[in-house]
């Protein structure tokens, strides 16, 4: 009983000086010093070699640091750690999807029981992520409810199912209501199907009705889809100066900024939606177009 006491005080030990080095990089990134973020990491790495979830967050960070090669080193390390249940199993299938490993993603929700509930849809999420939206629409055809909704809906929008994808869009936002992620898959299905002159008008009258943080970030997706750049910029701005952590306004400013050519600006906001939204693929989104 000594030995587990003694080892979850080191472990508690080690996870708040941890805790302090993750500050430190973040406040290394904002001040652009990348070099010595990345030496902050790999500290952070060489005392977290029993801890899946803190070198996933690492293996994230490096890719912000252009260290993609490194990334998977820690993610590989990772996977190899022991897992106390199908619970942590799950979230690393998450996070590893986050990092746009779906293979192992998949992989690892093979590791769980079938009874586990929500299995299939993160069997879902992680099929529509790899782009295989086919095999997305199978798993879902049997599931009912709100979640695998949002799911579907983007999944009919790429599959070119567009009238059913607008129709469930609409029907999600009525029974939800609006926000963030409602709008967008709302909007986005209205763009794919081409109706661009109704997307705008929608957006608009979002703002027009409320002007918080959502429509406003809805409002600069819809300009940043139609070249509208500093618009979209504009908005983007609006929303965060409401909710500065605004995971979708980060990410339209950020796919601006890329516009643009200001890479190192990018990944900066990348990284504040990684820190916001642990294993968010529009974090991962962004990190691979800045490093093409």
């Amino acid at each position: 009983m000594r030995i587990r006491t003694n080892t979850s005080k080191l472990s508690k030990r080690v996870m708040e000086e941890n805790d302090t080095r993750f500050q430190k990089v973040g406040a290394l990134l904002g001040k652009k010093e990348l070099q010595e973020a990345y030496m902050e990491v790999e500290r952070i790495i060489n005392s977290s070699r029993p801890f899946p979830f803190t070198l996933m967050k690492c293996a994230a960070l490096l890719l912000t640091v252009d260290k993609k090669e490194r990334s998977d080193e820690v993610a590989s390390m990772a996977l190899g750690c022991p897992l106390k249940d199908d619970d942590e199993i799950v979230q690393l299938s998450i996070a590893m999807r986050g990092l746009g490993r779906y293979g192992d993603s998949l992989s690892l929700l093979e590791r769980v029981g079938t009874d586990l509930p929500g299995l299939d849809l993160e069997r879902a999420r992680t099929l529509i992520a790899s782009g295989d939206a086919d095999s997305c629409l199978e798993i879902l055809d049997s599931i009912a409810g709100i979640e695998a909704d949002l799911i579907r809906c983007g999944a009919l929008s790429r599959t070119g199912s567009h009238d059913e994808a607008i129709a469930l869009a609409k029907k999600i936002v009525e029974d939800r209501g609006l926000d963030y992620e409602t709008g967008s898959l709302l909007l986005g299905s209205m763009l794919r199907a081409g109706l661009v002159k109704e997307a705008k008008r929608l957006a608009n009258s979002m703002v027009k009705d409320a002007k918080d943080a959502d429509s406003l970030a809805l409002k600069a997706y819809v300009m940043r889809i139609n070249g509208r750049t500093p618009a979209a910029m504009n908005y983007a701005n609006q929303s965060l100066l409401k909710e500065p952590c605004h995971i979708g306004a980060l990410w339209n400013l950020a796919l601006c900024l890329l516009e643009k050519g200001r890479k190192d600006e990018a990944k900066l906001l990348a990284g504040a939606i990684n820190e916001a939204s642990p294993a968010s693929p529009l974090a991962l989104e962004i990190l691979d177009l800045c490093n093409r």
